[in-house]
C-alpha cells in the first residue's frame, strides 16, 4: 500500500450514494445492509476501504446481485477504479518530481518540469515584463512567496471567507507592496504577518505582469525549520499546509498558482 495515501479520504459521488439508497430500500440482506448503512452514514471511503472494495469487485466476492448493488454496483466500481488509477499516477509523478529537486536546504531550487504547464509561455511573460521597466512605478505591485520546506513541499494558506480576493481558496503567502516599500521588504513583511516566520533571504526572484495595471513580484526561498511553526493571522487565513504540485490538484487553489511554483523551479534566474 502506498504510504502517501494511507488513511486518505475520498467523498463518494451523489449518484453512487443514490444507487445504494435505492438498493437498500428493496433488500433484507443483513451483511449487505450493514456495509450499505456504513457507506451512506459516512459518505466517504478511505484509501484502504477502496482497496478492499476493489478486491471484492475484481473477484466478484458477492453472494448475489443484491449484495453487489448494496455495495454501489457498477457506479461504485467505476468510481473506485478511476480514483485509484488517478492516485497511483499522482504518487508516481510526485516521486519522480522529488527526485529532480535538490534536498539541500542551502542550495538553489533545482529545475523540474510539469507536463500540463507551458513553461515557455511563462518565460515569455517574464521577458515581456522586463521590457516594461519604465512603467513599473505606475503599476499596482504585489509580492508573493514560494516557500519550500525540507520535504520539497510548498506552503499554502487557505483564505478566510471574508478575504477581499478569492475567499476560501488556497494560495501562496503574499500581498500588496506599500508606498515607499521595495517588493523584497514587502514579501518579508507579508510572510511575518501571515505566518509568523521571519524570512529575508531569497534564492530567486522574478516578475510577472498578467494585467495592464498590476505586476507581481515572486520570491522563492527555503524554510528549514519545523513545518508546524506557522502562526496564522486569523483575520486573513484559516488554515495552512505544505503540498507538492500533485496534491495541489485536489485543493481549491487561486488562479495561476501552479504556474508560479513551476517558474520558481526552472533553472533560469529572473530578477
Amino acid at each position: 500500500m502506498n504510504s502517501e495515501l494511507y488513511n486518505k479520504q475520498y467523498r463518494i459521488p451523489p449518484d453512487v450514494l443514490k444507487a445504494i439508497e435505492i438498493a437498500k430500500a428493496s433488500s433484507s440482506d443483513n451483511n449487505g445492509l450493514k456495509r450499505a448503512n456504513f457507506i451512506l452514514k459516512n459518505g466517504i471511503l478511505t484509501y484502504q476501504a477502496m482497496k478492499r472494495l476493489k478486491h471484492d469487485f475484481d473477484t466478484n466476492n458477492f453472494s448475489d446481485k443484491t449484495q453487489y448493488a448494496l455495495a454501489g454496483g457498477n457506479l461504485m466500481k467505476i468510481f473506485i477504479e478511476k480514483t485509484l488509477n488517478s492516485e497511483r499516477n499522482a504518487v508516481k509523478t510526485s516521486k519522480d518530481v522529488r527526485r529532480d529537486i535538490h534536498v539541500n536546504p542551502n542550495s538553489e531550487l533545482m529545475p523540474y518540469q510539469v507536463s500540463n504547464v507551458n513553461v515557455q509561455n511563462l518565460k515569455e511573460m517574464v521577458n515581456e515584463v522586463e521590457k516594461k521597466d519604465k512603467k513599473k512605478n505606475e503599476l499596482q505591485k504585489n509580492a508573493v512567496a514560494v516557500i519550500v520546506n525540507n520535504d520539497n513541499k510548498i506552503l499554502l494558506l487557505k483564505r478566510g471567507k471574508g478575504a477581499p480576493w478569492m475567499p476560501s481558496k488556497w494560495g501562496l503567502v503574499g500581498g500588496g507592496v506599500e508606498k515607499g516599500e521595495t517588493p523584497q521588504k514587502a514579501v518579508s513583511r507579508e510572510i511575518k504577518e501571515e505566518t509568523g516566520l521571519e524570512i529575508d533571504k531569497f534564492i530567486k526572484t522574478f516578475s510577472i505582469q498578467r494585467k495592464s495595471d498590476s505586476i507581481e513580484h515572486v520570491f522563492a526561498c527555503r524554510y528549514d525549520g519545523d513545518p508546524t511553526d506557522i502562526s496564522l493571522n486569523d483575520e486573513e487565513n484559516t488554515n495552512y499546509g505544505w503540498y507538492d504540485i500533485d496534491e495541489m490538484n485536489y485543493l481549491d487553489i487561486v488562479p495561476n498558482l501552479v504556474e508560479y511554483v513551476t517558474l520558481a523551479f526552472t533553472g533560469e534566474k529572473y530578477s
